[in-house]
């Protein structure tokens, strides 16, 4: 457990080219590969507080305007951004669902105590880009959903996993009808852990 006795966990799906995002938009609509986010991200315990957290989540301020300036459901957000007021701009103020940070230290500070006042073992970063190669550091697994698509006109791409990064699992190779688009869900765990 990497980061006060907390499981680190990453989540994105990137296709062939690395990209995780174009226009502050995923790049493709897949929806199994929504509904396994939402089942790796969120986990009933028997210790589910009254609140009901299931899960902690830990983003960039792009990434949580990208999901509409909302937080997840059932899931306590960690919104990173320098701008001091933002808060209060998206009306996140005296919520007990998100908080906003300034860096990424405290969002784990923060995010790894309540994970264990919520008996939740592991905390999760969402993105961008920039959020996840700083976390990286502190990663102990990251599940990708390698899409088999290249896009040429990305402008958030998911950083180069360290070599310290294994396969662990895999999927069999998935098929989106709707998109017409091939996936698959990989697990990677820090070898050095």
């Amino acid at each position: 457990m990497s980061y006060a006795h907390t499981e680190v966990a990453q989540i994105a799906a990137i296709s062939s080219n690395r990209c995780i995002g174009k226009d502050n938009e995923l790049p493709w609509h897949i929806s199994e590969d929504l509904q396994h986010f939402k089942k790796m991200t969120t986990k009933k315990n028997d210790h589910t507080s009254d609140k009901g957290i299931q899960g902690i989540v830990i983003m960039g301020r792009k990434t949580f305007e990208s999901m509409g300036s909302k937080p997840l459901p059932k899931r306590v957000s960690f919104i990173i951004s320098t701008q001091l007021d933002y808060a209060k701009q998206k009306g996140l103020e005296n919520k007990d669902n998100a908080y906003v940070v300034h860096n990424l230290d405290d969002a784990l500070t923060q995010a790894a105590s309540l994970a264990h006042g919520a008996h939740l073992d592991t905390i999760w970063v969402i993105g961008g880009e920039r959020v996840f190669k700083e976390a990286l550091m502190y990663t102990d697994r990251v599940e990708l959903t390698h899409v088999d698509i290249e896009i040429e006109d990305g402008d958030a791409f998911y950083p180069e996993l360290p070599s310290e990064f294994a396969v662990a699992a895999e999927s069999e190779q998935k098929h989106d009808a709707k998109s017409n688009l091939d996936f698959k869900f990989v697990t990677y765990k820090n070898k050095s852990r």
